[in-house]
């Protein structure tokens, strides 16, 4: 993986134009409902991770991680924000009820990370093989991990994103739960 002209690099600021690209990609994620400040704020504080996988300065990838003990500062920041804003609230109802009902009953500890987004550009990848690109995002998700001293990776994804659905099938991810409207998924990567 080392020749390949990837780079992973993480970002602290200047997040509009990723921030842009994430509401777009994954309409149905709860950050299209929150405001561009809010988002930049938590990866300034580090409660969210973002990350981009580029291939000759072109955005490959978006990844963003949430260790889980920012995990529920995330959820509260959220809840405040719409109570602060409860004319965002009334437009996103549905969304955020969605939302909230993706949380699983299962707890994780410290050596695991939260993947709240991952986002693939196929085109980048045109010339490699499925195979060779999903090994590509593995180490470099390996590689996030190692950062955090973990080890595995839990995520949720909705039914309906079949592509989520097919990379995480064909990558030997753990389906640990199911609701009306997502799937819960783990994997451990790192063995130590």
């Amino acid at each position: 993986m080392k020749n390949l002209p990837f780079k992973l690099y993480k970002v602290k600021n200047n997040t509009m134009h990723t921030f842009s690209l994430i509401t777009r990609d994954i309409s149905s994620s709860i950050f299209s409902s929150l405001s561009y400040k809010f988002f930049d704020n938590l990866v300034k504080n580090k409660i969210i991770n973002l990350y981009i996988v580029k291939y000759k300065k072109k955005k490959s990838a978006i990844i963003t991680v949430v260790t889980v003990k920012n995990l529920l500062k995330l959820k509260y920041k959220i809840f405040f924000f719409f109570f602060f804003n409860p004319h965002k609230l009334i437009y996103n109802l549905r969304k955020l009820v969605i939302s909230i009902s993706r949380n699983s009953n299962s707890l994780f500890d410290d050596s695991y990370l939260y993947l709240l987004h991952l986002i693939i550009y196929k085109k980048t990848f045109l010339n490699f093989s499925i195979n060779k690109k999903d090994r590509l995002i593995n180490f470099f998700l390996k590689k996030i991990l190692i950062t955090f001293k973990a080890k595995s990776i839990f995520a949720c994804y909705e039914k309906k994103n079949t592509s989520a659905r097919k990379y995480y099938i064909r990558n030997k991810f753990i389906v640990y739960d199911k609701n009306k409207n997502s799937v819960f998924i783990k994997k451990k990567f790192i063995k130590w």
